[in-house]
Formats: C-alpha cells, sequence, structure tokens
C-alpha cells in the first residue's frame, strides 16, 4: 500500500515537471500589441535626384509620427 502511495505522487510530480518544461517552450504572443509593436514602418521613398531616402514610422498607440531623411530624425 505504501509503495503505491509512493509511486502515484512520484507520478504525479513527474507529469507535473513534464508539463512545465514543455509549457516553457511553447512561445505564443498574445494579440494585443505590446511595447515592441507598438511602431508600424512606413514606405521607403528616394527623392528625384535619388540621392535622400525618405521615411516615417508610425506609433500605433499615441499617434507619434516621426519622418527620417538619410537616417537622421527630422
Amino acid at each position: 500500500m505504501k509503495s503505491q502511495i509512493k509511486d502515484i505522487v512520484i507520478g504525479i510530480f513527474a507529469v507535473i515537471g513534464f508539463t512545465a518544461i514543455v509549457m516553457g517552450f511553447t512561445n505564443e504572443t498574445s494579440p494585443n500589441l505590446n511595447e515592441s509593436g507598438t511602431w508600424i514602418f512606413g514606405e521607403v521613398n528616394k527623392t528625384q535626384s535619388g540621392l535622400k531616402v525618405r521615411q516615417h514610422i508610425l506609433n500605433t498607440r499615441t499617434g507619434e509620427v516621426h519622418f527620417y531623411v538619410d537616417g537622421e530624425r527630422k
């Protein structure tokens, strides 16, 4: 009787441990935007001369827009 209870307890802890390990490897993201997903990059546009590159990015939480010309914020 004692060995059966001991085997059951060990089995329960083994299942809990295995479940914890498997859950540690899953990497599901939530559909809500997190801090790394708040910025959306627009298209990269070149000027007619082709010398300058223009781009804008949008913060989806605050509505803030940043404009960049040749990598410098304007």
